[in-house]
């Protein structure tokens, strides 16, 4: 196994250069040696933080497996650089940062939950245990990305900077090595960005004239993700966060950034003075709409760029929606059961995904659970900005009400109820017509010996009597049918 003799990272197999620093690796020394010992591990931060094991290593400090001692949680504590904590100036500035961090609360950005020092100097935050691997080592074992899931991924990122671009804050230090993708059993991967707010303060506190600038590369930006106002030193704005954030897709989209050099200086004059290859001429196989968005993103002045990231995720979620990757826009994403129901498994083993039913299945999901509203203090002819929308919407959860079902069923039974009247009085009414067609039976009474019977009337007067009869019969008859119509109508008229 290799490793960087720089940054002390060590890479699979295969793998010759640093993606970190460019440095060339170098193997493993096979002669023992006693390796040091972190003189922190086990060490108890103010009382309450157990450091327990080394994770990781940067220029801006050492990041420690702790645990928090009074409710036994374990998490991640971040102990700075001794360089930072030497001026009182620098330790408020940080603790400002650390402040403004600790108030971004997003799902897709990493939680920091305390702030403090110690009375043997050490500086340091507290932030959430994760679990999984950072950006950089999924893209040196797995890159390139196909396009749908370099979407996924960066809308769930610009997601989290656009929510740290509201609150004011600009991160200055966006790359792979920044961004954690959380790998849970039961569902996909969720992306964590680390640091926010950290980086100002290197900005504010490096030497331009130090000699070590190069090795110290990573404390004030990463040149090869740095915006070229960030590499001329300028006021940087949101917009120096959406350049980085298209490096970032643009290497999940190639495999390789579009600038890179012998040395960080070199590196920054190609991102001021340069225009960046075309994604498609490296993978072919890039959607030339995707592509757009990706050069917009690496324009070099910032106001030919999107101003912010909540603007660069609108122009990326509706490239998506026209490419049919707009489910990757998901905030909670589909869990494994769900994809199993709406997928198909080959028999090698592969799950297939039918897009149209995902599509179906979420909008079905999402009309059924949730609704937005806008709060009575948005109402009114002032329309607020885009950046100011989501603190007027509110999800509830949908009420189901029976009275609306039982008006319909309701409705329903009276029209079928009619509809059977009016069926059996058209019945009725055919019978009794026809039955006037029909010869009727004349009885003829039997003569009685004792009366003398009156005389018999004449066979015509005998046949208009009967027809008399017949037609008040068949009055009756009809008066009951339209008695019964007239109700029926008066109930239909009623209200429901």
């Amino acid at each position: 196994m290799l490793h960087c003799p720089t940054c002390r990272r060590h890479y699979a197999p295969g793998v010759l250069v640093c993606p970190e620093d460019k440095t060339n690796l170098q193997a493993d020394s096979t002669v023992g040696a006693a390796t040091p010992i972190d003189p922190l591990i086990g060490h108890t931060l103010d009382e309450k933080y157990l450091l327990e094991e080394r994770l990781g290593f940067g220029g801006m400090g050492t990041v420690y497996r702790a645990r928090h001692l009074l409710i036994d949680r374990p998490v991640a504590v971040k102990v700075l650089n001794q360089r930072f904590v030497e001026d009182e100036a620098a330790r408020i500035r940080f603790q400002r940062e650390a402040k403004a961090a600790g108030r971004l609360q997003h799902p897709n950005a990493v939680s920091v939950t305390d702030f403090g020092q110690t009375v043997d100097g050490y500086v340091y935050i507290v932030m959430e245990l994760l679990v999984g691997q950072t950006l950089r080592e999924v893209l040196v074992k797995q890159g390139p990305f196909d396009a749908a899931r370099a979407v996924a991924l960066m809308l769930q990122i610009t997601d989290a900077v656009a929510a740290a671009h509201d609150a004011g804050i600009i991160h200055r230090d966006l790359k792979p090595a920044n961004i954690f993708i959380v790998q849970k059993s039961d569902s996909l991967s969720v992306v964590k960005v680390l640091d926010f707010g950290i980086a100002k303060l290197a900005t504010e506190w490096v030497d331009e004239d130090d000699p070590t600038l190069t090795v110290l590369g990573a404390m004030i930006g990463t040149p090869r993700y740095m915006s070229p106002e960030q590499c001329e030193g300028s006021d940087l704005s949101p917009a120096a966060d959406v350049y980085s954030l298209g490096v970032i897709l643009y290497e999940m989209l190639t495999g390789t950034v579009p600038f890179s050099g012998s040395s960080p200086i070199a590196v920054a004059m190609k991102h001021t003075s340069e225009i960046p290859r075309s994604p498609r001429e490296l993978v072919p196989g890039i959607p030339e709409e995707l592509e757009r968005v990706v050069l917009h993103a690496l324009e070099k002045r910032p106001e030919d760029r999107p101003a912010d990231a909540a603007a660069f995720r609108r122009e990326l979620w509706s490239t998506a929606e026209r490419l049919g990757l707009e489910n990757a826009a998901n905030s909670s994403p589909t869990d494994l059961a769900t994809l199993r129901e709406i997928g198909t498994e080959s028999p090698s083993g592969r799950l297939i995904i039918d897009i149209t039913r995902m599509r179906e299945s979420v909008a079905a999901t999402s009309a059924a659970s949730e609704m937005t509203v806008l709060s009575s203090s948005a109402q009114g002819n002032e329309t607020p900005s885009f950046a100011d929308k989501s603190r007027y919407r509110h999800s509830f959860s949908r009420l189901a009400v029976p009275l609306s079902k039982a008006r319909r069923s309701t409705r329903i039974a009276l029209i079928a109820s009619f509809a059977v009247l009016l069926l059996i009085a058209s019945v009725t009414l055919f019978a009794v017509r026809s039955s006037n067609d029909v010869p009727q039976a004349v009885a003829i009474p039997s003569p009685v010996p004792t009366v003398e019977p009156s005389p018999s009337p004449s066979p015509v007067a005998r046949k208009a009597q009967e027809k008399s009869k017949d037609s008040n019969a068949n009055n009756k008859k009809d008066s009951k049918v339209g008695s019964i119509l007239k109700k029926a109508g008066r109930i239909l008229k009623k209200p429901f």
